[in-house]
């Protein structure tokens, strides 16, 4: 024992001089040996003060090494029983004093590590480590929280807390507490908690003791301490997630979900109360660092009930303003994580690969004003999007949407609400689309899952202008997201017939009352009833013509519509089929026929338009038996017409007019291009006209049309048509390239568009007296280019058929020339002498017999004493030129005055020979029509008059009052048979009817004539 007091002395010594190094290498030396020697321990306890003192004073020296041995060295005076045994008070006051101050002020990471692992041996008396229990824990719960970034010190500290646990540090914490020290005590809870780790669960009784600890400082009313419980919180986490081994399957997590549970509570309660928003802003923090610990499993389904969905709900279903719009941007960025199906640190790699044409943040923009909130955004690692997660997803950006909706909400944040729950539906789209890929999805899962897409679409297009709970649906808006499906889902999901849906939507129940009052005037069309099945872009497209025509009624001029839906129709017809497509949009827009649905016809006509020019599908236009797709573009062409019939608005004619020629022009040019010989677009087209307007006349809500009241605006748009066509066939009978023009079918061409001018002519001049400058224009157009017109015919049997249509509406017009504009006046004398010139230069030359006077006498009789000069000089040019010319001629006895009285002036020559003037109203007409055996077409042939024929002379009659010829029984069958081929399509698809201008008994089969 006598050495062993004679080293300490030396040591002593040493430690009082600069040789420390040494002193320190000899005090561990001796230590070591008394571990084996009880009198070398005996030795130390009774130095122990002197040796102490040193080693407080040299802990804090400035040389790492020196202050290490000494920690060293003081670890074993303070945890061998028998030297601790032999320290006092006071000693262990400066000792314990001395080690907080060295573990909270050292930049040596050595230093400060040993520092907690003397703290974490320290074997002293309870009585010596309770009045300095509150520095204790501040040096630990320092040396936990890391700040030199040493594990070692980590692990120092958690050792240093379980010694203190045993020590009742539970009961400390709850004293600190009370003491108002609220946040070194929630510091030390987290890392408490923490240390428990897995075994937490084994001490319940200590567990609940702890969180009963939490449930104060969750609702204290300082901010601070709740942001410090919930920071405090994630070290539970750490403790109970552990304890889930969670391998991604729905089987584990439901195992766990009470823990999960017991997690979540504050949370919620936190994000449901009317705390600050830093606060919740935290809570939003810890709530990440939840789904960053439950990896694999976060997007399992009993955990995106329990974990996702209370916290997203809370979240958006208040705001978005100022305040909360970083919480906002926070729970949108984990959506967007979690649809993404990839470990967000990856998401970059993945985006490249597979764009999700999002902005770099898929959040809400950033906004004028606003402090964003300090947010702890953790990685996520999520799986692939499963189908049963589209439920959570639908009802998440329906409260988007509301929110957006919602008048309370200021404009700018509503159009920050929208276009994030925008962005987030075309995500959630193409992770189901990638969904669809898997070939372990099944058939049902994926019509159940279009049906859930299409659900939402149709919630909110209905509510689009309803307003429940000041919440306002743009329509904007929900054109946007019925084109973002059209665009996300492939053609592969919305053109398969495998994939059907019912038009089940209760804008489109709302259209049949309209359906009912216009299925008369589309007797052709297949109007596709509510428990039809259609494709799903078919659903589609008429889910967003019903938002466009709801919204038209509202704001008729609202032009962004418009835009949206031309650049909805372009990506239609170019991807889609355009049959389907076509009529689809059609029977929406008859459906609507008694809303202000004009200007829509019009985008639809400029998207077709720009198609056929393209020529990127020209099969409509083949004229097949089969082919609705044909029947659908001619009835797309006779809307206008239909809808002014019905409706009493007021639309701009002169946009629809410009839509019309320019669609009729590009279809009309690339129908010759076909090459179809045996049919004409024109002729079918002229069917429709003139069947539509025949059945116009018969709707007893719009009275009939002679009775004088079709609206101005129907008289413009039909003027205004008959323009564009006669500049088309002028075109066709200038080009060489119009095949058909030397065909049979030619004069039926002809026929039946003078038939729809003349019916134009009698139109207009019944509102002659209530006709504007806009009206009085269109009449001066149509004559300039009804002169165009007249100038190309050469064929006698194509005057005759001109001469046929138009005789008795020009007898009107030149009788009442003086209701005309001057413009009118002129071109009408120009195409009166334009006729005349025709008839007289036609070949093969047309006979001016007296048939053919009695035909021309009401037209003469007006003309030739005109009282407008040029008119009466043509015609009396005319008259000498050829029935003056005759010997033969019976003159009817409405025209002898007139002939009388300009043959006694001397201007009119009447040949010497001609003696008979009589009433020629026995002759027979010289002109029959007969069906042929092609479809849809019939033959006009010029016959001799057998009565006459023994006198030279054939007699024809083209009046407009003709004598009804009876049929014979034969031809009566005949007529029978053939009025059932019309009913049976004659060839046009769906029931077109053909009508021409020398065949109107289509009504009556005892008669071969009938008037117009």
């Amino acid at each position: 024992m006598r050495d062993f007091r004679e080293q300490i002395d030396e040591i002593n010594g040493l430690l009082l001089s600069d040789d420390k190094a040494r002193a320190y290498s000899n005090l561990l030396q001796l230590q070591e040996i008394s571990s084996a020697d009880s009198s070398a321990v005996v030795t130390l306890a009774r130095s122990s003060s002197t040796i102490i003192s040193s080693l407080v004073a040299d802990i804090s020296y400035n040389d790492e090494e020196i202050a290490a041995q000494a920690l060293k060295c003081l670890g074993f005076m303070i945890y061998h029983p028998a030297v601790v045994a032999s320290i006092g008070g006071h000693d262990a006051d400066v000792l314990i004093e001395s080690l907080v101050k060295v573990i909270t002020t050292t930049k040596i990471k050595t230093v400060c590590n040993l520092g907690v692992w003397c703290i974490s041996i320290q074997q002293l008396s309870s009585s010596m480590l309770d009045q300095h229990l509150h520095s204790l824990l501040r040096a630990v719960t320092y040396a936990l929280d890391n700040p030199i970034g040493s594990l070692s010190i980590t692990f120092e500290a958690m050792q240093a807390l379980a010694v203190d646990m045993k020590k009742k540090l539970l009961g400390t914490i709850k004293e600190l507490l009370g003491q108002g020290m609220k946040i070194p005590c929630l510091q030390a809870w987290r890392w408490f908690i923490r240390l428990l780790g897995p075994h937490a669960l084994k001490t319940k009784h200590l567990v609940n003791e702890m969180l009963e600890i939490l449930k104060l400082t969750f609702s204290d009313l300082d901010s601070q301490v709740q942001i410090a419980s919930l920071v405090a919180w994630e070290g539970l986490i750490d403790a109970l997630v552990e304890l889930v081994v969670l391998n991604n399957t729905e089987a584990e997590a439901e195992r766990h979900l009470k823990k999960i549970k017991l997690i979540m509570a504050p949370l919620v309660g936190i994000m449901s109360s009317k705390c600050d928003v830093s606060v919740q802003a935290s809570c939003l923090s810890t709530w990440s660092y939840l789904l960053h610990k439950l990896e694999d499993s976060v997007n399992c389904q009993s955990l995106i009930i329990t974990v996702w969905e209370p916290i997203i709900e809370l979240v958006f279903q208040a705001g978005p303003d100022n305040k909360n719009i970083w919480l906002w941007n926070f729970c949108l960025d984990h959506l967007h994580s979690l649809l993404r199906g990839v470990n967000q640190q990856a998401s970059v790699n993945q985006h490249n690969k597979e764009p999700l044409h999002l902005p770099d943040k898929s959040s809400v923009n950033d906004h004028m004003g606003i402090e964003k909130c300090q947010l702890r955004h953790y990685p996520l690692k999520c799986s692939p999007l499963k189908l049963s997660q589209l439920e959570f997803f639908i009802k998440t950006i329906t409260i988007i949407v509301d929110r957006g909706s919602n008048e309370s909400v200021a404009p700018e944040f509503r159009e920050l609400a929208s276009n994030a729950a925008l962005r987030l539906f075309g995500c959630l789209l193409e992770a189901v689309q990638r969904a669809f890929r898997c070939v372990s999805i099944t058939y049902d899962k994926v019509m159940q899952s279009i049906n859930t897409l299409f659900g939402f679409l149709e919630k909110m297009c209905d509510n689009m202008t309803s307003q429940v709970d000041n919440n306002y649906y743009d329509p904007h808006i929900c054109l946007k997201f019925v084109k973002v499906v059209t665009e996300r889902l492939e053609p592969s999901i919305l053109e398969s017939p495998l994939y059907k849906v019912g038009l089940k939507l209760k804008c489109i129940k709302n259209m049949e009352l309209a359906t009912e009052t216009t299925r008369g005037l589309v007797a052709d069309i297949c109007f596709r009833g509510l428990d039809d099945k259609v494709l799903p872009v078919v659903y589609l497209s008429n889910n967003y013509f019903s938002v466009v025509a709801k919204s038209l009624s509202n704001a008729p001029e609202c032009e962004s519509v418009f835009e949206h839906m031309q650049g909805y129709l372009k990506f239609l017809l170019t991807s889609y089929n355009p049959h389907e497509i076509l009529h689809a949009l059609t029977c929406s827009l008859y459906k609507n026929i008694r809303l202000n649905t004009l200007q829509s016809w019009v985008v639809v006509a400029n998207c077709f338009k720009e198609l056929i020019d393209g020529k990127k599908d020209l099969s409509l236009l083949r004229m097949e038996t089969d082919n609705i797709g044909y029947s659908i573009l001619l009835r797309l062409f006779s809307y206008p017409f239909a809808l002014l019939s019905v409706s009493d608005i007021n639309p701009k004619v002169h946009t629809v007019v410009e839509a019309w020629d320019l669609l009729y022009v590009s279809v009309d040019r690339a129908s010759q291009c076909l090459h179809l010989a045996a049919k004409s677009f024109s002729v079918d087209l002229c069917a429709v006209l003139n069947g539509l307007i025949d059945q116009i006349a018969s709707v007893d809500a719009r009275n009939e049309l002679k009775e004088n009241k079709c609206s101005d605006e129907f008289v413009l748009l039909y003027g205004n048509v008959m323009i564009c066509v006669m500049k088309q066939l002028v075109w066709g009978m200038r080009s060489e390239a119009r095949h058909y023009m030397d065909s049979e079918f030619r004069k039926f061409s002809f026929t039946s568009w003078m038939l729809l001018a003349a019916r134009f002519m009698k139109l207009f001049w019944m509102n002659i007296h209530n006709t504007g400058q806009s009206l009085l224009s269109v009449s001066s157009r149509f004559l300039g280019e009804f002169v165009q017109f007249v100038a190309c015919l050469h064929h006698k049997e194509d005057v005759l058929i001109l001469v046929e249509a138009v005789s008795s509406p020009l007898l009107e017009w030149l009788s009442g020339m003086h209701l005309l504009d001057s413009n009118s006046r002129h071109n009408l004398q120009i195409l009166w002498s334009q006729m005349l010139k025709c008839l007289q230069q036609g070949q093969p030359s047309v006979q001016f017999d007296s048939s053919f006077l009695n035909f021309q006498a009401p037209l003469l009789e007006r003309t030739l004493d005109h009282p407008n000069s040029v008119i009466s000089a043509a015609t009396t040019n005319f008259w000498n030129s050829t029935y003056g010319l005759q010997s033969k001629l019976e003159f009817p006895k409405a025209l002898v005055p007139t002939l009388d009285k300009l043959s006694r002036n001397g201007k009119l020559k009447i040949c010497s020979r001609n003696h008979c003037v009589e009433d020629c109203t026995s002759s027979l007409d010289r002109y029959k029509v007969t069906n042929t055996l092609k479809k849809c077409s019939k033959r006009v042939e010029i016959l001799s008059n057998p009565v006459q024929e023994s006198k030279g002379c054939d007699n024809i009659n083209l009046g407009a009052k003709r004598k009804r010829c009876q049929l014979t029984e034969h031809q009566k069958e005949v007529r029978r048979a053939q009025q059932g081929r019309t009913r049976d399509s004659n060839g046009h698809g769906l029931c077109i009817q053909t009508y021409t201008a020398l065949d109107f008994s289509q009504g009556n089969e005892e008669s071969q004539d009938s008037q117009i």
